[in-house]
């Protein structure tokens, strides 16, 4: 709802809601009234989400921190429909993936999820490496398109990877099945190698680096090798 301010304390703030009652924000909140809001006048209009109809004042009891994040969510809401593009900073990460904050919300983006470029490749999958790896991305901001959003579970699944493959359709469709390639090796793992071409990366399974069997890629090929590949 909004509200006109009547009343500013250091302790709470009074909102008129025309046509009703007077609503109060109060506690913790009046903080971060000040921190949002440091011009706050009263005279001036407020969005807040009602938590209380009538608290033992007879007053509207209002929450300004669960009207950000019901905006926030509607955001990401709108965002997955449209497919846009947003912009997150990592937090913290796990062996899973990547805590993400965009706005009031948090998110998480799978390691699935990640570019080529993020994609921790570490030879062996040693899951130490791979958490190292994952934690040098804390503090990025990276521009990823929300996967998943369900607010009344409190979920929300960004996706760099899905935003990376929509910006290399036109480069991909140039391509057809069949055409050789050359490029550079850039990463080796126990399931094939990596290879970069003209702006594009590929993989290339260890059942199709040579004819005979392989236990490891990384005897055939090197990491910044030149090879040519179909």
């Amino acid at each position: 709802i909004r509200g006109t301010v009547v009343a500013l304390s250091p302790r709470e703030v009074l909102l008129d809601i025309e046509g009703f009652k007077s609503g109060i924000i109060r506690g913790f909140e009046v903080g971060d009234l000040k921190s949002l809001y440091p011009n706050l006048k009263v005279g001036d209009a407020l969005e807040a989400t009602v938590l209380e109809l009538e608290n033992e004042q007879g007053q509207v009891e209002l929450s300004l921190r669960f009207a950000g994040k019901l905006r926030a969510a509607d955001a990401a809401l709108q965002a997955k429909t449209a497919g846009t593009t947003v912009e997150v900073k990592i937090t913290e990460a796990n062996r899973g993936g990547l805590l993400a904050a965009w706005g009031n919300l948090f998110g998480f983006i799978p390691v699935s999820q990640l570019s080529p470029e993020h994609y921790p490749r570490v030879a062996g999958g040693d899951k130490g490496k791979i958490l190292e790896r994952l934690r040098s991305y804390v503090g990025l901001n990276l521009r990823v398109k929300v996967l998943d959003c369900d607010p009344k579970e409190d979920k929300l699944i960004f996706s760099e990877k899905a935003l990376w493959e929509d910006e290399q359709k036109d480069l991909i469709a140039r391509y057809k099945i069949g055409d050789a390639v050359e490029g550079v090796v850039t990463a080796i793992a126990d399931f094939g190698v990596f290879v970069s071409f003209n702006g594009l990366e590929g993989l290339v399974h260890i059942s199709e680096i040579a004819w005979q069997r392989l236990d490891n890629p990384a005897d055939v090929v090197k990491v910044g090798q030149t090879v040519r590949a179909q």
